[in-house]
């Protein structure tokens, strides 16, 4: 599986991988509306302007989230129960990710959340957050 998304960094994403290497987080942002958005496009999604790569704050608050008690694979047995969640970053797009080093009974809806990048993924780390 991680070969299968290895291959598929390529030149529109690879700012946003090589930014994980740093412990940071890199999102797209219009030159023309200014307008922040992620996942990576070759233009803006709202005008279609260009697009250039500028380090987001790497904070942000939960919108939605859910607990995971099943792995769906070996891979992830260990890993149960872990939270997926839907992060609303403060420079306005959201991600998916999931939430770690952080008791799983005091996340909520609204709570703040910090990136952080302590999992390896591959040659890269993996952007995950944690409760502020």
């Amino acid at each position: 599986m991680i070969d299968e998304v290895m291959r598929k960094i390529d030149s529109d994403t690879r700012p946003f991988w090589e930014g994980t290497l740093e412990h940071k987080l890199f999102i797209q942002q219009c030159t023309e509306c200014h307008e922040h958005q992620f996942y990576p496009r070759i233009i803006c999604r709202n005008c279609m302007g260009n697009v250039e790569w500028k380090q987001a704050k790497g904070k942000g608050e939960i919108y939605s989230f859910t607990k995971i008690e099943h792995a769906f694979s070996e891979r992830f047995k260990n890993k149960t129960p872990y939270i997926v969640a839907l992060i609303k970053l403060d420079e306005g797009p959201s991600l998916m990710t999931n939430i770690v080093n952080s008791d799983i009974d005091h996340i909520t809806i609204g709570a703040s959340v910090t990136a952080v990048f302590n999992e390896v993924y591959g040659e890269y780390n993996l952007l995950q957050f944690q409760l502020s």
